[in-house]
């Protein structure tokens, strides 16, 4: 879907030329997410691009990131969780400015593509609701059970090492590394098993691959 700006020409019988001002890539639910969105997030480095990876498919990898983020906030606002978190996005701001090289380098590439820096809080906003629902709540309900740590031992030490000839170091030893790994898969599960539910309440319409 293409926003259009015609120019018109007096004295002209000629048809008028026209001019892409902004492009629709997707709507989740009544919001759409737009070519400069995706800009937006791609100067930023919102997801990095992968070894070889085409632009065409980075691109789409990054729509894909900015409809799920648009799921997520929208789930949020409208549940009212929003404004139970501790959200701050301004950290985030900041942050997504230093990975990006600092402002030196953000300030005139936002004005080069035409964004502003009000798209940049609105992205932040988004980002730091999300992270703040996942890291107060989601990650809140997550628990590692010894039995887990024991098996993800053997699973991942144990069996791995036995293979070759290194040192299997004592379960003590590795036990905080182990039940670190195992909260963040949890983690990442639930993560998705909420978005998989929020995605079955928005309506996504998506125009460009």
């Amino acid at each position: 879907m293409l926003i259009l700006m015609t120019v018109s020409h007096f004295a002209s019988a000629q048809e008028a030329p026209f001019e892409i001002v902004e492009e629709v890539l997707a709507v989740v639910g009544t919001t759409p997410i737009l070519h400069s969105d995706v800009e937006l997030a791609a100067l930023l480095h919102v997801i990095e691009p992968e070894p070889e990876e085409s632009a065409q498919a980075y691109r789409s990898r990054l729509l894909e990131a900015r409809i799920r983020l648009e799921i997520a906030f929208r789930e949020l606002e409208e549940g009212g969780l929003l404004y139970r978190l501790e959200v701050d996005p301004q950290a985030v701001r900041e942050g997504l400015v230093a990975r990006a090289g600092g402002s030196e380098v953000v300030d005139p590439e936002l004005e080069a593509r035409g964004l502003s820096p009000a798209d940049l809080d609105e992205l932040a906003l988004r980002m730091a609701a999300v992270d703040a629902f996942v890291q107060q709540r989601l990650r809140a309900r997550i628990a590692v059970s010894m039995e887990e740590i024991e098996a993800a031992y053997q699973r991942l030490l144990v069996d791995e090492i036995a293979a070759g000839d290194a040192t299997l170091p004592p379960l003590a030893d590795v036990r905080e590394q182990l039940t670190t790994v195992l909260v963040e898969r949890k983690l990442n599960e639930e993560i998705e098993r909420w978005l998989e539910r929020a995605s079955a309440r928005q309506e996504v319409t998506r125009f460009s691959r």
